[in-house]
């Protein structure tokens, strides 16, 4: 608090210095009568017992003047003194005590006795104290009428702090945490409350109760996807939620928008059924999948799984687009949870039959690359049909060990060695020339004359076990068939 501040809370003039100027006023009109009073002129007798008179009078009004001065003296140098010792020591006291309730919960009731700078003078047992308008209130900027409405009231607070200022001290009390907690106490879980917004972030609205703020999540902003915020609210904007969660210790609220709108996922279970054919649009693309409307408020999810029969897609936009409308069919649908799966393929006639059959095992064909990574290669054939190419095929044309000879978009014969339609499977290997093929028998040739090492048995309680005892059979076929 600045010194102005403080000065504000000061007593007004003393009383006695008001005395005295009245007194010296007084006296200076006094002599101005009596020196416009006419006065006869007096004769020798009348002046001889003017002067007698006058020495008597004077003598005892000496007399009495002394004594009244002996008594002044002793009633300004004896009682104000007292007088003060004692204000000094209450006031003592009492500042004493209330340091000792700074940062305890006890309060005290104090009366405002006037508007100063900056915030109220209030009084607690004759002494006075000082709430700055800060804590007045839990607005951030409070009008002055309103503080002047606070005159001559009487409210609890707390002791903030005691400032030291030069000889004396002044004690600081605020009312902001305990309307704070008031307001906490009334929020409660269900309570249907209107607030404005404070601000509008990315991931959800601010909502300020007056004086505490909520978060409404972007998730419970609306039925309908919201993905920004910052498009629909602005600040200031009034908005009546619900109280979801209420967290005191850790000064959060969480509330909803959504909950108070009618779900307009009602009866989509009963529209929507699963097995049908919708027409939706698609709303927005990401990595897995499209979301895709099919009425304002109710989207499903179409996965990268269920694009395509024959094709792996790697990602949704590059087949689909946002706005493109489709004809899909519904796999499932919650109300409850206001979620639906839904299918492109599978609102087409599935071709796996027909593909097993003009890709049958030993046939082979023209495709290209389309994607390699660890396990293998995918290749795409006439492009109609997505293929896999194991890495072990790979290998065989490979030119050292450090060689990779597939490349992305590069063109590539191939040869059927697998074809299931029941498990939507087509996997091939590369047709080789004749020195890749001699090569290749070269290599296995030498690996079968090199002495085999000992495969290093594993020790457990139930006795030794080899690696090969860790695979599955299907695991070992695998194994023994990429070998041939």
């Amino acid at each position: 608090m600045s010194n102005e501040e403080l000065k504000n809370t000061e007593n007004s003039q003393p009383e006695t210095e008001l005395k005295s100027e009245e007194t010296s006023a007084s006296a200076e009109q006094s002599a101005e009568t009596v020196n416009q009073t006419p006065v006869a002129e007096p004769t020798e007798e009348k002046v001889e017992k003017v002067a007698e008179a006058t020495t008597e009078t004077k003598t005892e009004s000496v007399d009495e003047q002394n004594a009244n001065e002996s008594k002044a003296d002793s009633s300004e140098n004896e009682k104000p003194e007292d007088s003060e010792t004692e204000d000094k020591a209450h006031y003592n006291s009492v500042v004493s005590s209330l340091e000792k309730l700074i940062g305890t919960d006890e309060t005290i009731k104090v009366e405002v006795i006037a508007k100063a700078k900056g915030g109220l003078r209030v009084i607690y047992d004759s002494v006075p104290l000082f709430l700055p308008a800060s804590h007045f209130s839990l607005e951030r900027n409070v009008k002055d009428d309103k503080l002047e409405e606070a005159v001559n009231t009487s409210f609890n607070v707390k002791v903030n702090e005691v400032k030291q200022i030069g000889d004396g001290k002044i004690v600081i009390v605020s009312r902001k945490e305990l309307i704070q907690k008031e307001l906490w106490e009334k929020i409660k879980v269900g309570e249907e409350l209107t607030g404005k917004v404070s601000s509008v972030t990315n991931f959800g609205v601010f909502l300020d109760l007056g004086g505490v703020e909520g978060l409404i999540h972007v998730s419970r902003l609306s039925h309908s996807h919201i993905d920004n915020p910052k498009n629909h609210f602005n600040k200031g904007d009034e908005l009546k939620v619900k109280v979801i969660e209420v967290d005191q210790k850790n000064g959060k609220i969480t509330l909803s928008k959504k909950a108070l709108e009618d779900s307009p996922w009602k009866g989509a279970e009963e529209k929507y059924k699963a097995g049908e054919s919708v027409r939706g649009k698609i709303k927005r693309l990401t990595d897995f999948g499209a979301y895709v409307e099919l009425e304002p408020g109710v989207e499903g999810l179409l996965r990268v799984s269920e694009l395509s029969w024959a094709k792996r897609i790697n990602k949704p936009a590059d087949m689909l687009a946002v706005d493109q409308e489709l004809e899909l069919k519904v796999l499932q649908i919650s109300e409850e949870k206001g979620q639906a799966a839904l299918s492109l393929k599978q609102n087409q006639e599935n071709p796996w039959p027909a593909l097993a059959e003009k890709y049958s095992k030993g046939s082979e064909a023209s495709g290209k690359v389309e994607k390699v990574f660890d396990k293998g290669a995918i290749i795409r054939i006439n492009d109609e049909v997505d293929a896999f190419m194991p890495i072990s095929r790979i290998s065989a044309l490979k030119e050292n060990e450090n060689d990779q000879p597939l490349k992305v978009g590069a063109e590539i014969a191939v040869k059927v060695i697998d074809s299931a339609a029941k498990d939507e499977s087509l996997v091939v290997s590369p047709v080789l020339t004749e020195e890749q093929q001699e090569k290749i028998n070269n290599r296995r040739e030498k690996r079968e004359r090199a002495p085999k090492k000992p495969v290093q048995n594993i020790q457990t309680s139930g006795g030794s076990i080899s690696f090969g005892d860790l695979l599955s059979k299907s695991d070992l076929d695998s194994l023994s068939k990429d070998a041939k």
